[in-house]
């Protein structure tokens, strides 16, 4: 039941944006499952907001391509079959080679010492086998990378995919051992970010992606996602 990963959200301070983040992050650790269908009535009981909010919220699911709403069926969460995860992976590893070279092309100390930090707190992370925590981390550590890096198309591209790559990335830290291998690789990137070796930076941060595509694709084939892809998300003029 969907009402037992969810909770009230009381007064309506932010509720729509509280009720959102709520649901993404159902959504992406796995509590709501891929075809579940989101019933509004239920969202509203469920964690005690409008049903206005509650339309609003599938919007913005919709507009970062977690939800599709079909005729007749209503909005339902998308199911990603494991050879759009692997497109997926593909063009995340084209674009985060292309902004980690522009980092180390760019950096400052300064700018290292932050990665480094973040990196540290990921690592501390990884050893509390926190995964909600990691993955708030990776964002900020990407987040860093696109900030200096100055690659605002790389950016806006990653972040069309962000939403999906968070649920693949959940899929990923579940197999065993890949969690404490991630980390190894991300050490590895920094290093040769510290180093100025931006073709060794490009080239790790590729294999990483690859690692953690497998990973994924391995899980999601273990835990039989179904084959059948979602349907094509209605077209919004709005952006979130």
């Amino acid at each position: 039941m969907i009402a037992s990963t969810l909770e009230a959200l009381g007064p309506p301070v932010l509720v729509r944006d509280r009720a959102f983040e709520q649901v993404w992050d159902a959504i992406i650790s796995g509590r709501i499952q891929p075809g579940t269908r989101l019933i509004e009535r239920e969202l509203c009981d469920a964690m005690g907001i409008s049903r206005a909010s509650v339309r609003e919220v599938i919007r913005r699911l919709e507009a970062e391509r977690l939800v599709t709403v079909e005729p007749r069926r209503g909005p339902t969460v998308v199911t990603l079959t494991p050879e759009q995860a692997s497109e997926i992976y593909e063009i995340r590893a084209m674009l985060e080679s292309l902004v980690i070279r522009r980092f180390t092309e760019r950096a400052g100390l300064a700018d290292i010492a932050t990665l480094e930090a973040i990196f540290a707190e990921m690592t501390r992370a990884a050893g509390a086998e926190d995964v909600p925590r990691i993955v708030l981390l990776v964002h900020r550590f990407n987040d860093h990378l696109l900030a200096v890096a100055g690659h605002g198309t790389a950016g806006d591209m990653l972040a069309h995919l962000d939403a999906r790559i968070s649920w693949l990335r959940v899929k990923a830290m579940a197999v065993p051992g890949r969690l404490r291998t991630s980390i190894d690789e991300m050490g590895a990137v920094l290093q040769a970010v510290r180093s100025g070796d931006a073709d060794a930076a490009a080239a790790l941060i590729t294999k990483t992606v690859f690692n953690a595509r497998d990973a994924a694709v391995a899980e999601m084939t273990r835990s039989g996602v179904p084959a059948k892809p979602p349907a094509k998300p209605r077209k919004r003029q709005d952006k979130r």
